[in-house]
């Protein structure tokens, strides 16, 4: 859907406005759809100049979201008790093929993800060793310059005591 155009979303306003207007008003407890009427009678006649776009092709993201006005429609329409005061609107379905590529690219996607989980799950201990091989080499390195430098101050001093004794 992300690859639609803004002028065709805006397309859509007036249809979903009109929709949840009417599922706001719908009376659940009563499957009263009187109030709803006048707000169906514009949502088919919406509907309608939607249906009728040239980008309304196959498998396009202008008709799943007319396929998705149509369900919900439809889906309000079969929970009224007085129905017939609803009119009928043409039902744009999402080919079979659509969906087995939906499912396709899900896989894809979940393999995808299974992959960069493993890699992750991997490089993360490995990355650990490295880090505590280079802390471990630092205070290696540390402690042998310390040694060192001791190591000289004592010779110096020793140094110092002979020359000291040796001048007395």
């Amino acid at each position: 859907m992300m690859n639609m155009d803004i002028k065709d979303i805006s397309k859509f306003y007036d249809a979903f406005i009109l929709l949840c207007e009417m599922y706001s008003v719908f009376d659940v407890d009563k499957n009263d759809c009187t109030k709803c009427s006048d707000k169906a009678n514009q949502f088919v006649e919406k509907y309608k100049n939607l249906n009728e776009n040239s980008n309304n092709t196959e498998g396009s993201p202008y008709r799943k979201i007319l396929s998705t006005l149509s369900t919900d429609y439809n889906n309000l329409k079969n929970k009224c008790s007085d129905s017939s005061s609803f009119p009928s609107i043409e039902t744009t379905q999402i080919s079979v093929k659509g969906s087995e590529q939906t499912v396709q690219n899900s896989a894809q996607t979940s393999e995808v993800a299974l992959l960069s989980s493993s890699i992750g799950n991997k490089l993360i201990p490995v990355l650990s060793i490295f880090g505590a091989i280079a802390f471990f080499l630092g205070i290696g390195y540390k402690y042998s310059l310390f040694k060192s430098r001791k190591r000289s101050r004592k010779q110096h001093l020793r140094e110092k005591l002979k020359n000291k004794e040796e001048n007395e």
